[in-house]
């Protein structure tokens, strides 16, 4: 059945006189598809495919071939449950815009070299679980915030999880001057956790970094909330006195979902709420079945110095 599939789209390729700038492929594919080489070649001698798409469902994922690497004239890729397995030794997407990367099976290195070579991305939306990342070429130190950001001068719209902050962030480095994300418009932290030692400090320097951001998103992880108790919540806090000076003047709007009334979470909306002249909007939804403790939060943050005059909406999920 397979080898039927993979026959009727080649032959549509083959058919086709014009050129093919779009291909898209939803299918389980595992590392023995080497019919999809076959097509994947194909498209990169024959079109200027400008937006690719791979979803590859299997637990032994699918590996990119190089011909892959070759389609200079992509603006737009989304892989997902699929493997790069090779350092890409190529120019770069000089013209890709749009790259989605969802539990991709890949080694920090490629991942922060591929990024490297996208000078003109714009939209990146890369959730990588901590078993997706393979190789262990960083034995002796993690890569820092800022190697990350430096991988990323054009983004507007970022979109990450806490999972992959962990696994390949791990490292933040004060003494270094910031590398400036001035077009950063839109930031959102899926699988967030306040409390351990890698999501508020990753944030704390995204925000450093980001003078125009205009909405923050963040989903906080459910199970961190649940599993984390007593005096361990304050163990990784970061201080955010130590980012006084930060002015969020652009800054409109802050969602937070599955909020659990910890003081790292309050003290991470208040840092907001005092720095955000222009603030529109704060959604906060709870995580709590506890109304008495909803209403206590929200009396905390009113009291809060606040540089506009913003209304903060609680929501609960109960």
């Amino acid at each position: 059945m397979r080898c039927e599939l993979f026959y009727a789209i080649h032959q549509v390729l083959l058919l086709r006189q014009g050129p093919i700038h779009e291909f898209t492929l939803l299918m389980s594919a595992d590392r023995t598809c080497f019919e999809l080489d076959q097509i994947l070649l194909h498209l990169s001698r024959n079109h200027t495919i400008k937006k690719l798409t791979l979803t590859l469902y299997h637990s032994d994922p699918y590996g990119l071939p190089l011909s892959v690497f070759s389609l200079h004239h992509l603006t737009d890729l989304c892989l997902e449950y699929c493997a790069i397995n090779h350092k890409p030794i190529f120019n770069g997407f000089g013209s890709l815009t749009s790259l989605t990367l969802n539990q991709v099976r890949i080694s920090r290195e490629t991942l922060l070299h591929l990024l490297s070579n996208c000078p003109s991305l714009k939209s990146l939306y890369m959730v990588i679980d901590e078993e997706e990342f393979v190789g262990d070429e960083y034995p002796f130190m993690e890569p820092s915030n800022m190697e990350l950001f430096k991988c990323l001068p054009m983004i507007e719209h970022l979109t990450t999880s806490g999972y992959l902050i962990m696994s390949l962030v791990q490292a933040s480095i004060p003494e270094e001057l910031p590398a400036s994300l001035i077009h950063l418009k839109c930031c959102t932290i899926e699988d967030m956790c306040f409390v351990d030692a890698y999501g508020l400090p990753f944030l704390a320097d995204l925000i450093k970094c980001s003078p125009n951001l205009e909405k923050i998103k963040l989903e906080i992880n459910a199970d961190c909330c649940i599993e984390t108790k007593g005096d361990k919540l304050e163990e990784h806090s970061v201080n955010l006195e130590e980012y006084s000076y930060v002015w969020l003047e652009h800054l409109n709007e802050l969602e937070i979902r599955n909020i659990c009334n910890y003081k790292s979470e309050l003290e991470f909306v208040k840092f907001i709420l005092a720095r955000s002249p222009n603030l529109k909007k704060v959604i906060l939804v709870t995580w709590m079945d506890d109304k008495n403790e909803e209403f206590e939060m929200l009396k905390i943050l009113l009291r809060v110095p606040r540089a506009s005059p913003v209304e903060i909406s609680v929501e609960s999920k109960f």
